[in-house]
């Protein structure tokens, strides 16, 4: 008589381990950083240049979006838009210690290797940690253990290799790799600087409020160290772009930040005053500013000079003309607004940007010429 076999006990179910599905795109994971406020202008451009082979995930309104994407990091750098884009790496452990041992450290060290073997040899020659308790034994091993393994310098001030560790928002923690040397609001063209210089990635997202047709007719007032001027032709050819300011110190910023940029035989710079402009009536389809703030004492009337510059503005407009501006002044702002009643406001866009160990949070005003305003006066 044959005897069954014996029956195997199952494993208790809290015994099994349960790996978690793989995902359905298994395309590398990037934080983008952006500046709050403008993150629906990144994902329109992250679609445009990169188009199917990018999947776009959460991050609304708090300066981050998350991207899936397997091809290669390079394509990062036409970005205009964003500030930086950083590699995700997800670490299932209880504490950064655990980022040490062998596995874990190995294929964090095999990221950072994939980052610095996508850019030309030497762009990378520092690298730094940034991590709540960055000066902690453990993060001191690991610096040491990515010094070993990078020959790159270890360095506590800002760095071309930057890596931060952190808690993930689901448990564990994470590793954000920044893919590139330098952050990409950081414009290379930018050999002048000016203090209280407009960013980049903002005027990119203001140049591109205005329209950027070929035929386009654009001018900067208040034009600084020219910044919405070399943003705007970097996105194509206009048919003249003209800067005013009054601080002949900021045009030969302009005009330097011009030639590097490559850009300097397409622009007129004039010295002059944003309320008396050396311009003709009717002669620009787009006009772009970046006020005066008046956060300064001693800044004068800013209302005035807002009212002055509506008011010049619109003499220079031409029919179905643009203007763009930003500033924190807002109630300066509507009230000038109110007062010339020339303009009407299409858009309102608040960012917050980095000042003084702070925020400010300046607007982001589009507005187009009234057609019924002398019907209002």
């Amino acid at each position: 008589m044959s005897r069954k076999p014996p029956r195997r006990r199952r494993a208790p179910r809290s015994a099994v381990r349960r790996e978690p599905p793989p995902r359905a795109n298994p395309s590398q994971r990037y934080e983008v950083e952006v500046v709050k406020g403008l993150e629906e202008y990144a994902r329109r451009e992250i679609r445009r240049r990169l188009g199917k082979a990018a999947q776009l995930e959460g991050g609304a309104g708090d300066g981050r979006v998350t991207l899936l994407y397997d091809g290669s990091i390079r394509r990062f750098d036409e970005f205009r838009t964003i500030t930086a884009v950083h590699r995700v790496e997800d670490f299932a452990v209880p504490r950064p210690r655990a980022l040490l041992g062998h596995q874990h450290l190995t294929r964090l060290l095999a990221a950072i290797r994939s980052v610095m073997d996508a850019r030309p040899a030497g762009s990378f020659r520092t690298f730094r940690i940034a991590a709540a308790g960055a000066g902690s034994g453990v993060f001191m091993r690991l610096r040491s253990e990515i010094a070993a393994a990078t020959e790159l310098e270890a360095t506590d001030s800002a760095a071309h290799l930057q890596v931060a560790v952190r808690r993930g928002a689901e448990g564990g923690w994470q590793a954000l790799i920044r893919t590139g040397a330098m952050p990409l609001s950081a414009r290379r063209w930018r050999v002048r600087d000016m203090p209280g210089a407009l960013n980049a990635t903002v005027a990119s997202v203001m140049a591109s409020l205005g329209g950027t047709r070929p035929t386009e007719r654009m001018l900067n007032m208040c034009c600084g160290s020219g910044t919405l001027m070399v943003e705007r032709l970097g996105m194509g050819k206009a048919q003249s772009v003209t800067g005013v300011d009054i601080d002949a110190t900021a045009l030969q910023y302009a005009d330097a930040n011009l030639r590097a940029a490559g850009h300097r035989s397409s622009v007129s710079l004039a010295l002059g005053d944003c309320g008396r402009l050396p311009l003709p009536d009717a002669s620009m389809d787009t006009i772009t500013a970046d006020l005066p703030y008046g956060m300064l004492k001693g800044s004068g009337d800013i209302a005035a000079l807002y009212r002055a510059t509506l008011a010049e503005a619109d003499r220079v407009a031409a029919a179905n003309a643009s203007l763009v501006v930003i500033t924190t002044g807002r109630r300066a702002l509507l009230a000038a607004l109110h007062e010339v009643r020339r303009w009407e406001t299409h858009a309102a866009i608040p960012v917050s940007l980095p000042h003084s160990g702070g925020y400010i949070t300046p607007q982001i005003y589009l507005l187009r010429r009234s057609k019924d305003f002398r019907a209002r006066l």
